[in-house]
């Protein structure tokens, strides 16, 4: 088998050296692999190839990239042959499922009615309202995530979803890709791109190396504040554990003031109990003051 330290190659000769069910194959079996890998005769036999030359001419093709011969003579997967299964099993290649109006707590601050998740594989997972349509959160979801998911648990799922990336993104580390993000308050990003409508400037996040990008209520970037998260839990509010769209300071637009325009500055008043205080933003999305 060939050397695994090799040069860098295209995307197009890194996507064509997997795009075979037999080579498919055999990464998901050394997926499913305990630690020590397997060997050449067991791995052959899990995926059901009995033409040894054949076999091995497909396995060349993954080896150095995608899988790497141990030192103990078995076959594993490398890092990226890793990504490979994981891509696979998180479904947004080959599924097309969809969930309709799974009921989540909450509700919606216009009309008080009842607010549920739905999704679809081309759009992602959203929150709204079941009465007014009022749209509370949109985001990015894989479809292994609805996986022996329903209710609450799925509700949970998607809201930590998001505040994971939101919150990778904020500290200039990508969600997909681990590039660099850069950040900034614009009142120009298109309303279906807003991950919670109403809120005419947000904060933008976009990555410098992939196709990530993200338009964020200002709210959303006070939930690792930790400022925020004391004064809310002195009064009786767990940041943390509260649904994103049960937390009037990330989805209420009126929550957030323009306070000036060149530089942007914006205002959020973070409401908890029966307190109240305001945390100011510069024009990257910064937090500066949380009076």
């Amino acid at each position: 088998m060939g050397d695994p330290e090799r040069t860098d190659i295209s995307p197009e000769e890194a996507f064509g050296l997997v795009g075979h069910e037999l080579r498919i194959a055999i990464l998901r079996e050394l997926g499913e692999a305990d630690g020590g890998g397997l060997s050449f005769s067991t791995l052959r036999e899990r995926v059901g190839e009995r033409d040894s030359g054949k076999f091995n001419y497909h396995l060349s093709k993954l080896d150095g990239r995608f899988v790497a011969k141990t030192d103990g003579g078995t076959y594993a997967l490398t890092y990226p042959g890793y990504r490979v299964v994981d891509a696979v099993h998180d479904g947004a290649f080959h599924r097309q499922s969809g969930v309709d109006r799974e009921p989540v707590s909450g509700t919606c601050l216009d009309c008080g009615g009842d607010l549920a998740f739905s999704y679809e594989t081309l759009k992602g997972g959203r929150v709204a309202c079941l009465e007014c349509e009022r749209r509370y959160l949109r985001h990015p979801f894989d479809p292994g995530g609805l996986v022996d998911r329903a209710g609450d648990e799925l509700a949970r799922t998607f809201d930590r979803v998001a505040r994971a990336n939101w919150s990778q993104a904020g500290a200039d580390v990508c969600p997909v890709c681990s590039g660099h993000v850069a950040s900034w308050v614009r009142a120009d990003a298109p309303a279906k791109a807003v991950a919670v409508r109403g809120h005419d400037v947000t904060v933008g996040f976009d990555c410098k190396q992939c196709s990530y990008h993200a338009n964020v209520p200002p709210g959303a970037v006070l939930l690792d504040h930790p400022q925020v998260q004391g004064f809310c839990a002195d009064n009786g509010v767990d940041v943390r554990t509260t649904r994103l769209w049960e937390l009037p300071f990330v989805v209420d637009p009126d929550a957030v003031t323009v306070r000036r325009e060149d530089p942007w500055e914006l205002a959020v008043t973070v409401t908890a109990g029966d307190a109240e205080r305001i945390a100011v933003l510069d024009e990257t999305g910064t937090v500066t003051a949380f009076d």
